[in-house]
């Protein structure tokens, strides 16, 4: 049956259609997309984003509606992606304000696309959800839908469609995670070359920048080592019973990146700071987090998990410092933590920490205590 609907009810019925779970914080000029689509409200735009990317890993299908100023929270886990990939589509239906209607910037969000190198599409019609999906798998990074109030509000002729049943498909072609052999340049030169064909596709109303390569070695093979945890690093104990456990974890920035390393390589991805809880959360994987990353950007992430009673382990690595950086103090998160009910075990307390380190069915939080040697000195291993 053919009928008259604004593109606001158009994208309504295609992004119910396409997309397995649609998370959302609202704000002109989206506010009324997000209650017609049911969305899941969030407690910011980074977090929606990480539930997103962990729903992405599990194989299901995640939109993110925002504002234009809401990509200014999300951008670090948005960047991330580029390098990390991802599985199933992640598209951010972004609404702009440019008169300033309601809001107190002007900003337009397709510079997004050359900042983080990833796929743009303007304006409303029938296929605009799907094809930024299909996008997001083929590229394996985050779409980009702009539109603007106009464009919600003007009237489409468009066929009617049943609304999807919020399961995976199994006849799409997910993207993929960047090898785990890849050096961190080893994976900004395969963005690169996947950024040359999103610009080819035009798929980005702003030429994409250009990386600056090098002669750098792309793999951990080609290099020869790999990095490790410092010789007396308290946390060992910790690594070692995750490994023997196969307790696969989203890793964040800082030593916990360590785990995707061998010879522990339990750890699955990471999209940058603060993100392993939410993203963990949605993908249904253990959250591996320092805790200076957990306070800095992380613990929003944890409030949701705790607010939406999702099952969840997050292992917070507390050595009060920056390790990764030089050492620099860092607060005990601890008394930040009372809403979470945390439990709390020295690292060199194995029997303990056997006992903790169990997938729960609703949220787990570990803080692992351990003090850092004077002199931070990561090992290089070969490889």
């Amino acid at each position: 049956m053919t009928g008259r609907e604004s593109g606001e009810d158009l994208l309504v019925r295609t992004i119910r259609s396409s997309a397995d779970r649609i998370y959302a914080v609202p704000g002109y000029p989206v506010s009324t997309l997000v209650s017609k689509t049911g969305a899941r409200l969030v407690i910011n735009e980074k977090v929606a984003l990480e539930l997103a990317i962990g729903d992405s890993l599990a194989g299901r299908r995640a939109c993110v509606i925002v504002k234009h100023v809401g990509m200014n929270a999300l951008v670090d886990p948005l960047v991330h992606a580029t390098f990390q990939g991802l599985s199933a589509g992640v598209v951010i239906v972004c609404g702009d304000d440019p008169a300033a209607r309601n809001t107190m910037t002007v900003q337009d969000s397709r510079f997004f696309g050359p900042v983080a190198s990833i796929p743009v599409f303007e304006g409303i019609h029938e296929s605009c959800i799907d094809d930024a999906f299909t996008a997001s798998e083929r590229h394996s990074r985050v779409s980009l839908l702009r539109l603007t109030a106009e464009d919600l509000g003007s009237p489409s002729i468009v066929q009617d469609s049943v609304y999807g049943t919020g399961s995976p498909d199994p006849s799409r072609s997910p993207g993929s995670l960047a090898d785990s052999d890849l050096t961190m340049y080893g994976r900004a030169v395969r963005a690169a070359a996947e950024s040359a064909r999103i610009t080819a596709e035009g798929l980005s109303p702003i030429p994409l920048s250009e990386f600056h390569l090098t002669s750098s070695p792309t793999s951990r093979r080609e290099r020869g080592s790999t990095l490790g945890l410092c010789a007396a690093c308290p946390f060992r104990s910790l690594f070692d019973l995750m490994a023997k456990k196969s307790l696969s974890a989203i890793c964040d920035t800082g030593c916990s990146l360590i785990a995707m390393n061998p010879p522990y390589s339990f750890g699955v991805a990471s999209y940058g700071m603060g993100s392993a809880v939410a993203v963990a959360a949605s993908a249904g994987k253990v959250a591996l987090i320092g805790d200076y990353a957990l306070l800095h950007s992380g613990l929003q992430g944890l409030i949701e998990v705790y607010q939406e009673g999702l099952s969840l382990l997050c292992i917070v690595m507390v050595n009060q410092c920056m390790g990764m950086t030089g050492g620099q103090p860092a607060s005990d998160p601890l008394p930040y933590l009372i809403f979470a009910e945390p439990q709390v075990c020295d690292a060199s307390d194995l029997k303990l920490l056997e006992q903790l380190l169990t997938i729960p069915d609703r949220p787990r939080t570990v803080l692992v205590y351990g003090r850092c040697p004077e002199v931070i000195n990561h090992e290089t291993m070969a490889c």
